[in-house]
């Protein structure tokens, strides 16, 4: 992992990539019990500029430079992490890259979603997967639930959450 966030953290200070925060189960490895991965979800800062498309080509043209040019499924192989790059799209995507948290992984400076916005894109994405993290967050209890209130609230998810939360409770 180490190697995969040194290329990484020095995509972002050359400027090939903005702000970014690692998301999914990587960032959950904070809050919960480790559970089996098989990618590293970094989402990042992108300009989509007038015309509103975003493209990664500057991205994935600099890690090829570098020799970085297998994919596995959706991710670049980056050490052996395959690492998807995920432009932060929504306003709850956008936010919780904003509001992220400094950690540290094997010796690197990393940004990290917090538990709450982590907790809150499992609601807004609604895959099984993602039912059955939340579920863990829920049963952990690692989570301030006010301000994971305030978010489903603000991003209009209290809702869903409501439905998701009957149904795990069934």
């Amino acid at each position: 992992m180490k190697e995969t966030l040194q290329v990484i953290n020095s995509l972002k200070k050359k400027g090939i990539i903005g702000e970014y925060a690692i998301g999914g189960a990587v960032a959950s490895f904070f809050y919960l019990e480790a559970t089996l991965t098989e990618d590293l979800d970094v989402f990042i800062h992108t300009d989509s500029g007038k015309c509103g498309i975003i493209t990664l080509s500057p991205l994935f043209g600099s890690l090829a430079e570098k020799g970085y040019r297998e994919f596995r499924r959706e991710g670049i192989i980056i050490g052996k992490w395959p690492v998807q790059f995920l432009p932060a799209t929504t306003e709850l995507e956008k936010e919780a890259l904003e509001k992220a948290n400094e950690e540290t992984i094997e010796g690197e400076a990393v940004r990290v979603f917090s538990a709450e916005y982590l907790m809150a894109v499992c609601v807004q994405v609604g895959r099984a997967k993602d039912k059955i993290r939340l579920d863990q967050f829920l049963r952990e209890k690692c989570s301030d639930g006010k301000k994971f209130e305030d978010i489903l609230s603000r991003h209009n998810l209290t809702e869903k959450y409501e439905r998701i939360k009957k149904l795990l409770e069934d």
